[in-house]
């Protein structure tokens, strides 16, 4: 079958649906990846086609930083007004380069956008969620849970997922309804979208040691694993070899592609922190653009390194609670400090508590000297904590969810291909 796999992310979000398109690819498929201008020469080397969308993702965030200082529902006007016609332009995009496509693969935010592309171009569609996306009894999604004392938990569980979708639909309202009109389409209804992600399937791509499969669940919602994209034709530079060789397991603290608009105070406040522990530390520079001239010689500033090589060698992950980065995080089975700055990364951070690998989590807005100090100190101090993750990492390194998910995937297709 021809398949498009629609990616509007950072880095974070194309490699495992590359690592995805790539098998898909082995098994016979037609894969292209919609995605950023940035991402097609490594796309293309990766053996597959490649669609470009105008829109740089890299670009908008490190133009937009001052977004991340916002509350919740000002960041959502906010990205609305700055988002919208970037967000049309892109529905448009993807309604051409999948003329010819027989299923789309992406996350559920991008069906959100692309709902009335589906039906004008005859897509079958299967949603990809780094996070537990399906409604269930069992927990809540991204929201809180509900406190103890509540009566009605599965209930609140349940609406919890409403909740999500609801906020996802009604931020991607705008340009929907913007493509809709010059497709000469009525507007589409929440209801229908419901309807439409309730028959859809689904991959979780997140490990069932992580999170549990829900009794709840229809066949067609699967949680198949976590895809690792392991980057093995890297090679480390000779700074960061003797640094680490240096002395004791450092600490990692990066926040990957979250934009930063006072970089320079929170690498401050970052350094601090570390001299407090009295520990060493890697620190990733990201797209926040941390570092300095005068790093203390506890301090190592990183432009990159896979995680798959660096987080073994780590006392400890600080990280803002990526879906890719926790995941590579619990399999290199060190401890987790989560600092959630939007989106799933809350989930994740309380997820790490629930599972005891980890100190609890430090949002971004109120990260201080003393709380991340605090936290480094708990989660490298406790045996419990380090006992855990490294029994997490065991089992997260002993699965195959690349082989898992296309192993589901192939099963959807299979069942597409069956006449209604």
């Amino acid at each position: 079958m021809r398949i498009s796999i629609f990616v509007y992310g950072t880095w974070g979000d194309i490699r495992p649906h590359v690592v995805l398109g790539q098998a898909l690819k082995a098994t016979g498929h037609e894969v292209q990846v919609i995605a950023s201008p940035g991402y097609e020469a490594w796309v293309r080397e990766r053996g597959l086609d490649y669609a470009p969308l105008s829109a740089d993702v890299n670009t908008f965030s490190k133009e937009n930083a001052h977004i991340m200082d916002q509350g919740v529902f000002q960041q959502l006007r906010t990205a609305s007004k700055v988002l919208n016609p970037i967000m049309v332009q892109m529905g448009l995009e993807v309604l051409e380069a999948t003329r010819d496509s027989d299923v789309l693969m992406t996350v559920e935010f991008g069906m959100a956008l692309l709902f009335d592309i589906l039906r004008v171009n005859n897509l079958q569609a299967i949603t990809l969620n780094p996070a537990p996306l399906n409604p269930t009894s069992a927990f809540p999604s991204a929201m809180p849970p509900a406190p103890s004392w509540f009566p009605f938990q599965g209930g609140y569980n349940r609406f919890s997922y409403w909740f999500v979708e609801r906020m996802g639909w009604m931020v991607l309202a705008g340009p929907r309804n913007q493509i809709a009109k010059q497709l000469g389409l009525p507007k589409s209804t929440f209801k229908d979208f419901r309807a439409f992600l309730a028959k859809t399937p689904a991959l979780t791509t997140v490990s069932k040691h992580v999170v549990e499969c829900p009794a709840d669940w229809p066949e067609h919602y699967q949680i198949t694993g976590y895809l690792f994209d392991d980057d093995p034709a890297w090679t480390p530079p000779q700074d960061l070899v003797d640094f680490l060789a240096a002395g004791d397991k450092p600490v990692y603290i990066g926040f990957g592609s979250m934009p930063d608009s006072q970089p320079e105070t929170t690498t401050g406040t970052l350094i601090e922190a570390v001299q407090q522990t009295g520990k060493r530390a890697v620190i990733l520079t990201g797209w926040a653009g941390f570092g300095t001239r005068n790093a203390p010689d506890n301090i190592y500033f990183l432009k990159y390194a896979p995680h798959s090589w660096l987080f073994p060698q780590m006392a400890l992950v600080v990280h803002h609670g990526g879906a890719g980065t926790t995941a590579s995080g619990f399999r290199a089975g060190v401890a987790t400090v989560i600092v959630p700055h939007n989106g799933d990364q809350p989930y994740w951070g309380r997820r790490v508590v629930e599972m005891g690998v980890g100190a609890g989590p430090i949002p971004r807005k109120k990260l201080t000297v003393d709380k991340l100090a605090t936290a480094i100190n708990q989660a490298t101090s406790s045996p419990s904590i380090q006992q855990k993750a490294s029994q997490l990492g065991a089992l997260i390194s002993a699965e195959d969810g690349l082989a898992e998910s296309i192993r589901v995937t192939t099963r959807f297709l299979d069942q597409m291909k069956q006449p209604s």
